[in-house]
């Protein structure tokens, strides 16, 4: 199958699928050849039937390559995320440039320019520094790339050639594998869109040449990416600590008549009608509140975006975590065990995009911290009801999860 009927079949795959972190990016940039040049006079042979400019010109076989000239490059990405900084893609290139003579060759014949084509497909990973130094807010990703494929060069001339060939016949083709190693960065526009730039060093294994690269592209996630697992923080107890005060007999004076001597009244000008302990200090209640809330949010079938219903309900957990400051929320994603797509790994992603979307907007619509809050997929592990129906297949494609925590508040008694 041809490189391009492969690309096609990708970019199809990937429109339908529209799952949590498929990334497509549309790329373009300069390919540069002129360091390979002489590698590649040696593999690109024209055997030396030129054109007809000078019939001639020497026929020395040294004269019988050509090189590839530095020109545009345009490709297409398909990844997938692995974590929130790396992910894999395979990627399609094409470089449509002119390939010319050695210098010896191209001043026996003036008109010696042949069309070329470079086709390249590969597989990369894109690791980012983050894997190492730990997640960030920063909306600048900055990653290495490293990964190999193959290279399918192809040498048209331009020209009738002097054994009669006419123009447009193909006179030297070679296809090799390649390496590539490159540094690149991705700013983060929104939760969908990233543009990306990098700069490429390409190895051609089979002939021992260099070709670069400097890339540019727009990044477009579907499903929403992978968010970074935050550790919830304990909870600890506040712990009240009695105050030890020697008393110390002297003359009875009681300033706010709370029963106890000025000179032992830590707490003067107390109200009348306060309980105070034998410091004059109000004697005060701690009186705890325990909370414990339920969320549950369902989701169209393949879908990991809230529906429009269920935000008034994800704005009420935020309230209560609001009002109780040590709240924390453990979110579980699942989907429903479908006939047609019922792949483990799929329903994996498309559980966690369920719990990293109710995640999301807890934090960035509503202002949690997001260290308080836990997302987790199990796919269709968990079903609470057969996946036999679609009234039960609609109850399995959920997010649940449970908030919980507590406060105290500090009341003073009263006489």
């Amino acid at each position: 199958m041809k490189l391009n009927k492969i690309t096609l079949a990708l970019v199809a795959a990937a429109a339908t699928a529209a799952s949590a972190g498929v990334t497509v990016t549309p790329l373009v940039g300069y390919q540069y050849q002129d360091e390979a040049h002489k590698e590649q006079r040696g593999v690109f042979k024209t055997d030396q039937r030129l054109n007809t400019a000078n019939p001639k010109a020497s026929t020395n076989p040294s004269n019988g390559g050509v090189s590839l000239e530095s020109d545009l490059y345009t490709g297409l990405a398909l990844g997938v995320e692995l974590t929130p900084s790396t992910q894999f893609q395979v990627e399609y290139g094409v470089t449509d440039t002119d390939a010319r003579a050695s210098k010896a060759s191209a001043n026996a014949h003036p008109r010696n320019v042949f069309d070329a084509k470079e086709e390249i497909i590969s597989g990369n990973f894109l690791i980012g520094t983050e894997q190492f130094s730990g997640y960030t807010n920063n909306k600048f990703k900055p990653y290495v790339l490293i990964g190999a494929g193959q290279a399918k060069y192809k040498v048209e001339s331009r020209e009738q050639l002097r054994d009669g060939t006419p123009a447009g016949t193909e006179v030297s083709e070679s296809k090799d594998t390649i390496g590539n190693l490159g540094l690149g960065a991705r700013y983060l526009i929104n939760d969908a869109l990233a543009l990306r730039g990098e700069a490429r060093a390409v190895h051609n294994f089979d002939n021992a040449w260099w070709e670069g690269q400097a890339l540019a592209g727009l990044e477009v996630t579907l499903g929403g990416r992978l968010a970074p697992t935050v550790p919830v923080a304990p909870i600890h107890e506040p712990v009240v600590q009695p105050v030890q005060v020697q008393v110390v007999e002297e003359q009875f004076i009681d300033s706010d008549g709370d029963g106890v001597a000025d000179h032992l009244d830590l707490c003067p000008d107390t109200p009348r009608n306060l309980r105070v302990d034998a410091n004059g200090c109000p004697v005060i209640d701690v009186v705890g509140e325990d909370l414990r809330m339920e969320l549950r949010v369902f989701f169209d079938r393949d879908k990991s975006n809230i529906k429009p219903q269920f935000r008034e309900e994800v704005a009420k957990v935020a309230d209560k975590m609001r009002e109780f400051p040590n709240a924390t929320a453990a979110i579980e994603g699942h989907a429903s065990k479908d006939s047609k797509r019922s792949s483990a790994k799929y329903n994996q992603r498309l559980s966690e995009a369920r719990a990293n979307a109710v995640k999301s907007m807890l934090s960035n619509e509503f202002g949690i911290a997001p260290n308080r809050i836990s997302a987790v997929g199990y796919g269709f592990d968990r079903p609470v009801a057969p996946n036999d129906t679609a009234e039960n297949k609609a109850l399995n494609r959920r997010v649940y999860a449970v908030i919980q925590g507590n406060k105290v508040t500090e009341v003073p008694q009263t006489k």
